[in-house]
């Protein structure tokens, strides 16, 4: 029978059936473990990603006792999946000075972890194919961008066509950021986990926090699949993983997930340097002379019974972004539904079942970003894939995270729901946990990000 996979999917197909059978993601730091759990500490950081590993070397640098608590690898999951942009260029008004605030501690992480991250200052650009796309990135410029000093600029066709040469695709022109970079998702998280460490900090890998105690509604430990740790205060940096411990603890906390596909390509030489994003591909230069490839403005869901629960809440958002996520059904639903069950803790849960929350990737959706960006920019014609992998996505009804205490149980402060764009301001929201843990100012206004806007009880 004929195979009607086109050449571009067929790519696709191939790296991700080598994925499958090299398990883990292929460049990804490893980080030794701590061996023996304390009884006691002050603070308990749940979540290995970007943004715990952040919070643990900021406490640490205070001399603060720390734990970092991480079911599988650190940087496993989303953390070790994204683009790996480190951007101010589009963010929205509520949530550009996190990202202001975590590009100037992106440029101190190599020094203060003490190993590389990756990040580097390479400029990023959004395309525009259409003149109203255009004016809207302009107004943006000025009501957002300008008053804050950010350089973002708005390109004429002939000024994208300088930076970007060699394309075939008739853009009108972009935005510009030339302060804006990158950072090395397979490094990030690890090097900063690593540095913590060596600042006091213990981690502890493949050891899934099964509970978060409280005495008189008030935090006073973690019980984990290797033991209980007694603490003060517990820091929730889990991704796709917070809804569940949130309703656990009897809090809500609406979240749903969206899978995000994404290939690597072996190193390829004379292509730009610069992070660019189209409507429909996108593409970063890696530090190993490959590039991150997407499908930009394309994910997926899968309906779970979370789904029908939040429905009112991302209604507004379905509505606005409906053409640009694909809803699937299936057994997922059923799996979402037996793993949202209530656990006892002193059994085996969903969070050991899932050391690493992962999925094949679309490998459909993949190749049409593929082949969008051979079409625009054919300097890509000859790029051979390396590997690819899906990552989750974890968003929230108004695209803002959480970063901020929990009223309702002292002692406990949620960083979740950064909706597919965490990895960037990852630096910035553990700035600000480890202020909020040891009582200071937080380094930006959090009212944005207050969890009690949404767990309403």
């Amino acid at each position: 029978m004929r195979d009607l996979q086109s050449p571009a999917e067929r790519e696709c197909r191939f790296a991700a059936e080598a994925k499958e059978k090299a398990g883990m993601l292929k460049g990804l730091l490893p980080v030794a473990s701590n061996t023996e759990l304390p009884k006691q500490t002050e603070v308990v950081i749940i979540g290995g990603g970007i943004i715990g590993a952040c919070a643990a070397l900021m406490l640490a640098e205070k001399g603060v006792p720390v734990c970092l608590i991480e079911k599988g690898e650190i940087g496993a999951e989303q953390s070790g999946r994204n683009w790996g942009w480190v951007r101010k260029m589009g963010r929205v008004e509520a949530d550009i000075d996190l990202s202001i605030l975590s590009e100037r501690i992106w440029e101190t992480l190599d020094i203060r972890a003490g190993y590389k991250t990756g990040y580097r200052k390479n400029g990023g650009v959004y395309p525009c194919d259409t003149r109203a796309e255009l004016d809207e990135w302009a107004k943006w410029t000025r009501d957002v961008a300008e008053p804050r000093g950010v350089d973002s600029i708005i390109l004429t066709r002939a000024q994208l066509e300088a930076l970007l040469p060699g394309g075939k695709r008739d853009f009108v022109g972009g935005l510009y950021t030339k302060s804006d970079g990158c950072a090395e998702p397979f490094w990030a998280a690890p090097a900063i986990a690593k540095g913590a460490q060596d600042k006091g900090a213990k981690v502890f890998t493949n050891c899934a926090a099964r509970g978060i105690e409280t005495s008189g509604g008030v935090v006073s430990g973690v019980v984990t699949e290797k033991g209980r740790v007694g603490c003060k205060t517990v820091v929730l940096a889990t991704g796709a993983w917070t809804r569940l411990m949130c309703k656990h603890l009897g809090l809500d906390f609406p979240q749903l997930r969206l899978l995000a596909s994404v290939m690597q390509t072996k190193p390829l030489g004379g292509a730009p340097d610069i992070c660019v994003g189209a409507s429909d591909f996108s593409f970063r230069k890696r530090a190993d002379g490959g590039y991150t490839v997407a499908r930009r403005n394309a994910n997926t869901t899968f309906l779970t019974p979370d789904h029908f629960r939040y429905f009112l809440h991302f209604l507004p958002t379905l509505r606005e972004k409906r053409k640009l996520v694909q809803v699937r059904g299936g057994l997922s639903f059923f799996k979402a539904w037996r793993d949202g069950m209530d656990w006892s803790e002193d059994q085996q849960t969903v969070f050991e079942r899932t050391r690493i929350l992962e999925h094949a990737p679309a490998g459909k959706t993949l190749a049409s970003g593929v082949a969008n960006l051979k079409a625009a920019y054919p300097v890509f014609e000859n790029l051979k894939p390396e590997q690819t992998w899906a990552g989750f996505i974890e968003g929230t009804p108004d695209a803002l995270p959480a970063i901020s205490p929990v009223k309702r149980v002292p002692g406990l402060v949620i960083a979740s729901g950064f909706s597919g764009q965490g990895f960037g301001p990852g630096p910035g929201a553990g700035q600000v946990i480890a202020d909020i843990v040891t009582g200071a100012t937080p380094s930006v206004d959090i009212s944005n990000y207050t969890f009690d806007r949404f767990d309403a009880a």
